[in-house]
Formats: structure tokens, sequence, C-alpha cells
């Protein structure tokens, strides 16, 4: 592995020492993001991404961040998180192209079985047979993370979709089938079953239906046990959280005002939110107030008051207030991409 993260580090080198790799007009795009929060102690976030058009669908990038700390900061903890070379291009003359990666991967096929798949591999991705794409990644870091997995994305008729993805970590096999179907206008009904060989099983099902304009209606049910937890099972639990039961919400945008509310059975929570953009002296504040409310204990165990600016130079100032804790935060976040 150390031979190969040396190899990447000397290929990068020579393309930005190289003249005749100065002669090909590099084309470089990247990005940089801070970000500052303040709940009862300051900390913050950083992190550097460059990638270079090196000619003839070769790519190259590194990324360098650093994790949450708090102040006061020491910038030696920033690293080298990802270092990648890409190409796009086919095996054989003739032959369907695809994307190879080799290096750093950032795998995001499922949410139940690969969430945020990091390692350090080869991959190929974007490979387009009439109606039917497909993917996988194999995983070199095989001392400490021996990945490997695919998918099938597949759109046969208009308005249907299915996926179907396989993933290996060390000795857990894990499978998802993943479908969407819009069987008329403004409806969609998308479906996910997921299981751990010799292990839980997991499923659920979503509908919405734009109702009237302005006014979507959505609702579904899932049984996800807490005993289902693939090693690559997004942690984001507004994403997928475990539980057993049905789920009803709606979202309105009328005069101004978005107002959004989700029941979910299984922990017997609403979840609400009611935001509108102010314009005041020229500027456009964010305005939102949300919240949850637990019907079976009667208890508000989260609500909170916020207000963002995104200022004309591409900074992000955000205050807000958790009426619970009597907590005040405050953010700033500057992006720059180029």
């Amino acid at each position: 592995m150390k031979r190969i993260i040396a190899s990447l580090i000397a290929v990068l080198m020579l393309a930005f020492v190289t003249p005749v790799v100065f002669a090909a007009n590099m084309d470089f795009t990247g990005e940089i993001s801070s970000e500052v929060k303040y709940s009862k102690e300051f900390s913050g976030v950083s992190e550097l991404e460059l990638s270079a058009n090196l000619g003839n669908n070769l790519k190259a990038g590194l990324n360098f961040g650093k994790e949450k700390q708090s102040f006061p900061w020491n910038p030696a903890n920033m690293s080298i998180k990802n270092l990648w070379l890409e190409t796009k291009g086919a095996l054989v003359p003739g032959t369907p192209e695809f994307v190879t990666r080799i290096g750093g991967m950032d795998v995001e096929y499922s949410d139940y079985i690969a969430s945020e798949v990091n390692t350090t591999g080869i991959s190929i991705d974007q490979l387009s047979m009439g109606p039917v794409t497909l993917g996988g990644y194999y995983s070199l870091d095989s001392a400490s993370n021996l990945d490997r997995g695919a998918y099938l994305k597949a759109k046969l008729v208009e308005g249907i979709e299915a996926q179907g993805t396989i993933v290996k970590a060390n000795d857990e096999l894990s499978y998802a089938v993943e479908t969407s179907v819009k069987p008329v206008e403004r409806a969609e009904v998308s479906g996910t079953f997921a299981a751990v060989d010799q292990g839980e099983q997991a499923y659920r099902v979503d509908g919405n239906y734009q109702l009237l304009e302005g006014l979507e209606v959505r609702a579904g049910y899932q049984d996800i046990p807490a005993e289902f937890a693939p090693a690559h099972m997004t942690t984001d639990t507004d994403v997928l959280e475990n539980g057993t039961g049905f789920t009803v919400g709606a979202t309105a945008n009328q005069y101004g005002f978005e107002v959004i509310g989700d029941y979910a059975d299984y922990n017997k929570t609403i979840d609400y939110s009611v935001a509108r953009t102010l314009t005041l002296a020229g500027m456009d504040f964010d305005t939102k107030l949300e919240g949850d409310f637990n019907v079976e204990t009667t208890t508000v165990n989260e609500l909170e008051a916020s207000v963002g600016y995104n200022a004309p130079n591409g900074l992000g100032l955000a205050v807000a207030y958790d009426l619970i804790n009597n907590q005040p935060k405050a953010s700033a976040e500057l992006n720059l991409q180029f």
C-alpha cells in the first residue's frame, strides 16, 4: 500500500514539473472550504480539494482535510485524505467507454449497504450498455479494509428504474435491490430490500404525490431492525433510521412559507419546520423554526430558531438559538470553487 501511494505522489509530482505536461495546458479545478462553529465552545474544520486535467481523458486529484477540532486549532492536523488518478475511455477500441480510478475512493452506491466507503483501490464506473449501467470497486488496502463491491442500474422503460448492489466487507456479504416507479404524473413510488447474508433483512417503501401546486403529500412503511447494521450503512439518521412502522408527511409552499411535517410511527415522533426568506435592506435572510415532538411522551426534544445570510463575497453566516437547552449557536462558512 505504501508503494501504491508513493507511486501516485510521484506521478502527480511529475505531472506538475514536466514541461510536456505544461505544454498540454492543464485545466485545474478545485474547492476550498472552511467552517467555524460556536455551541458551548468554538470548533472548526477545513478542506482543500484539487484536481487537474492532464489531457487524453486523464485526471489527477488530491484532497487535504482535517477532522473537526476545538479552538485553538492546530494546522499540523491537516493531512492528505485522498489521492487518485482517473481516466475515461474504452479498454478495447470500439467497446463502451467507462471511468477508471486508481487511488482514494469515496464510494456511494446505496444508503443501506454502500454509503461513504472510504478506501484505496481501483474502481470502474459509468460503463453503459444500452439501458444498463454498471460499476464496481476493489480495495487494495487489504491490511485494514478488505472491501469490494459492484452495482448494476437498469432503466428498461420510461418511468421505471432499478438498481442492484452487492458489497463484500471483510467476511460480511450484503446486497440491496432498489426500485423507483412513476405510475402517473406527479407521483413516485420507491422501494428497497436489503440483507446481510445469513443475517438480518430490511425493507422500505415510500411514495409521494404532488396533490396541488405547492402541496406534496407522502407516506411509507419500513422494517429496518436494530440488528440490521451492515459495515457501510449510512450513519445519517435523517436519511435512514432503524425502526418498524409507517411514516406520513407533507410539504406546503404558500405565501413565501415552506412548512414541512413528518410523522414516524416507529419512534412516535413528529419532525416539523417552518421556513421563510425575508428581504431587509436588499439582503435576503433565511429564517427557520424547526423541532420535533414525541406524541407518546408529549415531550419536545428539539426546538431551534435560526437566521442565515449568504453574503455576496461567498461568506455564509448563521445564528441560532436552542430553545430547549437555552444555548445560542453561531457559524461562519466560506466556500471557494475554481
